[in-house]
């Protein structure tokens, strides 16, 4: 096929997984420095409630262990 049309996308430099890693470096930049900063908050006493949940791939099971801390894994129990 001739012209600015082609049949094969032109060659990558990087890998797939390396042009994603970069896409998101942002992203992953924000992430740690919110995980950064809850963790201080954390040794003020504040926690991280997020809803949790256990899974064993070897015996392919997953199990809900309700909200629990996200930096020190202490069950919440409020209300």
């Amino acid at each position: 096929m001739q012209g600015p049309e082609r049949a094969t996308p032109p060659p990558s430099r990087f890998e797939p997984s390396v042009e994603a890693r970069v896409a998101s470096g942002p992203e992953l930049v924000a992430n740690r420095v919110a995980d950064a900063m809850w963790s201080v908050l954390h040794v003020l006493g504040a926690h991280r409630w997020r809803e949790g949940y256990e899974t064993d791939l070897e015996r392919g099971w997953s199990r809900y262990r309700g909200s629990r801390c996200a930096i020190c894994d202490v069950p919440w129990e409020g209300w």
